[in-house]
């Protein structure tokens, strides 16, 4: 059996714990999303929903994947690894993303963050900023800003889950009750063509929903790859949302969709927001 490399667990050939191709495709489907529903695998393989509900059973007593209702994910250890890719996977696109949200969020402001690889983007987006007062409940985020800004910065309690250093849980959304910010940053699994904000686990939900309750403005980040993308949990319908940020235009009907629920589109080329107007004025 190989060990996992650097970069993310990857099972190269069939050899591998005697895995036939199928379970091999299997597995690489929810390495990729972190979590992947029966449907879209079936519908993928080109098999019957019942044929991959019995191969994540053999999976999963292998413990090769963890089995959820509808669905799997990756079990504890390897799912570390899997969080380790989405961060360099479509770096460049989050980074872009992240700065034109930036360009929206004014000096001394205060905000939530999220958590999620693209948060971090952001987060990394905002080092210009000054005397911003930060709430996160991720703490690859708050160790972040620690090392690089001077912010004021405060950090939920709760559970700490190991995949992606998320604290989530009941006593987590009680913490965030006692605030109230300006601004929201969030991210998601998926953008449907209903104006549903969909994400991969439903243990994050309450934590988000208690987040957008406290902010007086919420911003949605999330590269193009998560229009339409396979997630099964609902966070929030697009109503809710004041403006998402993408690296790209999204398909007509999701485009159409946070139009009609009054949500603004913002993409990279879109120069606006108090920090666009700062640099513009210094440029004169």
């Amino acid at each position: 059996m190989r060990r996992p490399g650097k970069l993310g667990w990857a099972l190269e050939s069939a050899e591998d714990d005697n895995l036939t191709r199928r379970q091999e495709t299997i597995i690489r489907h929810v390495r990729d999303k972190g979590f992947a529903s029966i449907e879209s695998m079936a519908e993928s393989l080109g098999v019957s929903a019942q044929t991959i509900r019995r191969e994540i059973i053999r999976l999963s007593e292998r413990n090769l994947l963890h089995r959820y209702r509808g669905g799997a994910g990756l079990p504890a250890g390897r799912d570390t690894l899997a969080y380790s890719n989405r961060r360099i996977r479509n770096a460049e696109e989050k980074r872009l993303l992240a700065e034109a949200l930036a360009r929206e969020i004014p000096n001394g402001a205060s905000l939530f963050l999220d958590i999620g690889t693209t948060v971090e983007a952001v987060a990394a987006a905002l080092t210009d900023h000054t005397g911003l007062r930060v709430i996160t409940v991720h703490i690859m985020v708050a160790a972040f800003l620690c090392e690089h800004t001077d912010f004021e910065i405060i950090l939920a309690g709760g559970l700490v889950r190991n995949r992606d250093r998320a604290v989530t849980g009941e006593e987590t959304a009680e913490f965030l009750r006692r605030f109230r910010v300006n601004f929201g940053i969030f991210s998601a699994g998926s953008i449907d063509a209903e104006g549903q904000v969909m994400d991969y686990d439903y243990r994050d939900v309450q934590v988000s929903r208690i987040a957008m309750e406290i902010s007086r403005q919420c911003f949605l980040a999330v590269d193009s790859n998560k229009f339409g993308a396979d997630a099964m949990v609902r966070i929030a319908g697009l109503s809710e949302i004041d403006a998402v940020f993408s690296n790209a235009a999204p398909p007509p009907a999701i485009a159409e969709q946070i139009a009609r629920h009054g949500a603004r589109l913002v993409l990279p080329g879109d120069a606006s927001g108090p920090q666009a107007a700062a640099q513009a004025r210094a440029r004169a």
